[in-house]
C-alpha cells in the first residue's frame, strides 16, 4: 500500500488531475496498470492508509483513468460500493461529489484534488451518470419479450417503457434456485454389500473374570492404602507383594507419592523395599530418595536404606547425604538413652555398608571418625572406629 501511494502519485494533492494522469503514465507502464489498480482498490477499502479527502479523490480519479472507457472499467464495482455507502463521512461526500462530475470536463481535469474538495457540494444522486448498475453475478432479466402480437394502443407501450427505464425494474434479475442433487450410490464389483440377516440366532459368551479382576484391583488399592497407616498381617503383606510382582503395570497402579513414602517405610519396611525396587524404573525415583533423606531417623528407615543400597546401584551423593543426616540426627537427640540406642543402630548400619563395600569411606571418613570419637563410650562406635583404622592401615600398606 505504501508503494502504491508513492509510485502512483496519490500523495500529490496539489497537482492537477491532468498532470496526475500524465505522471502516472510515466511511472507505470501499461502492463502494470491493472496491478496498480488493485492496490488502489485496496487503499479505498482500508481508509486509514489514505490521508484525507484529497487523496481519496486522487485514488478515485486514477481508478477511472486506468479503466477507460468507463463503461468497461474493471473497477466500477469498487467505485460504486465506496460512493454508495450512504453515510455522512466527509470522505464519502467528497467522493460522491467527484463521481457526479463524470464524464470529467476540461475544467475538472485542470483542477487539483484540494480544489475539488473545497468546492464540494452535497449531491442527491451522485451515481446518476455512472455507467454501472449492480447486477447479480448470475441470473436472467425479468423483462421478457412477448412473442404474441396484440393490438394495444401506442400510449400503452409508452407507459410500459417509462416504467421500465424510470423505475427499478431494470435492476431486477431472476436468479434460478441452485439445487444440489443427491449423489448416486456407487455400485462396483469390489464394493461390499451391507446385509441385514433376519434368521440368525445369537449366543452370548460371558467373561466371568471381569468382575473378579476389578475386585482384586480394589482389594489391592485398599490394602496398599492400609499399609501406609498400620502394619499389615503376614497374609495381607504376601498378597500385596504377589500382586506387585505379577502385574506388569504395577508402576502405574501404585497409589503412592514421595510425601506418603515415609508412612509406608515406618509401618511396613519390607513392603517399602519392594515398592522402591519397582519405582527405581520411574523418572521420579530421585524424589523418593530425597524423601528418604529427609525422614526422621528410625530403625525401619535404616533397614530400608540398607536393603535398597544392597539391591540397587544408587547415586553416591544419596548415601553420603543420608549418612550425614543420620550423624546430625543422633547429635540432636536430647535424651541420652534414646541417643545411645540410635548411635548403636547407626554404627551397625555404617559397619554393614563398609563391610559390604556399598559406600566409599574416603568421601565421608572425617565425619564418621568424628562421630565415633564423640560417642567413644559406646561399644559399637569403638568397633566402627577400629574398622576404619584397619582399612586405613591396609590402604597405607
Amino acid at each position: 500500500a505504501v508503494v502504491s501511494t508513492q509510485s502512483t502519485g496519490i500523495k500529490r494533492t496539489q497537482d492537477t488531475l491532468e498532470s496526475l494522469g500524465k505522471q502516472f503514465d510515466l511511472l507505470c507502464p501499461k502492463c502494470l496498470h491493472f496491478k496498480m489498480g488493485q492496490c488502489m482498490a485496496s487503499l479505498l477499502q482500508q481508509e486509514y492508509l489514505l490521508d484525507g479527502e484529497a487523496e481519496v479523490i486522487n485514488c478515485l480519479f486514477l481508478l477511472c483513468y486506468i479503466g477507460q472507457p468507463q463503461e468497461l472499467n474493471p473497477f466500477n464495482r469498487t467505485i460504486f460500493n465506496y460512493v454508495n455507502r450512504h453515510n455522512t463521512d466527509q470522505r464519502v461526500l467528497s467522493a460522491a461529489y467527484f463521481i457526479s462530475l463524470l464524464p470529467f470536463s476540461s475544467h475538472t481535469l485542470s483542477s487539483t484534488a484540494t480544489q475539488i474538495v473545497q468546492n464540494c457540494k452535497v449531491v442527491n444522486q451522485p451515481l446518476k451518470n455512472f455507467p454501472y448498475t449492480p447486477k447479480a453475478d448470475s441470473g436472467l432479466s425479468i423483462i421478457l419479450d412477448d412473442p404474441e402480437n396484440d393490438s394495444r394502443e401506442e400510449s400503452h407501450y409508452k407507459e410500459v417503457l417509462s416504467q421500465l427505464f424510470d423505475g427499478e425494474l431494470t435492476e431486477s434479475v431472476f436468479v434460478p434456485p441452485f439445487s444440489r442433487l443427491p449423489p448416486p450410490l456407487a455400485v462396483a464389483e469390489e464394493e461390499l454389500i451391507w446385509m441385514w440377516p433376519n434368521d440368525l440366532e445369537y449366543s452370548f459368551h460371558w467373561d466371568a473374570s471381569i468382575s473378579q479382576a476389578e475386585g482384586q484391583q480394589d482389594d489391592f488399592k485398599k490394602l496398599f492404602s492400609l499399609a501406609q497407616k498400620q502394619a499389615l498381617m503376614p497374609p495381607q503383606l504376601e498378597k500385596v507383594k504377589r500382586e506387585l510382582q505379577s502385574r506388569e503395570d504395577a508402576l502405574q497402579r501404585l497409589p503412592i507419592s514421595p510425601s506418603s513414602l515415609p508412612r509406608l517405610v515406618e509401618n511396613n519396611p519390607a513392603l517399602a523395599v519392594e515398592v522402591l525396587l519397582i519405582l527405581a524404573q520411574s523418572q521420579q525415583f530421585g524424589e523418593y530418595l530425597t524423601s528418604l533423606i529427609n525422614m526422621e531417623l528410625s530403625l525401619p528407615a535404616l533397614e530400608v536404606v540398607n536393603k535398597i543400597t544392597a539391591s540397587l546401584e544408587l547415586p553416591p551423593q544419596f548415601i553420603q547425604y543420608y549418612i550425614r543426616n543420620c550423624i546430625s540426627s543422633c547429635s540432636d537427640i536430647p535424651d541420652k538413652n534414646t541417643q545411645h540406642r540410635f548411635v548403636r543402630l547407626v554404627c551397625v548400619f555404617l559397619t554393614s555398608l563398609i563391610r559390604n563395600r556399598l559406600v566409599n569411606v574416603q568421601d565421608i571418613l572425617i565425619e564418621i571418625q568424628a562421630f565415633c570419637i564423640e560417642h567413644s563410650r559406646i561399644r559399637e562406635a569403638t568397633g566402627l572406629f577400629r574398622l576404619l583404622k584397619s582399612l586405613d592401615n591396609k590402604e597405607a600398606s
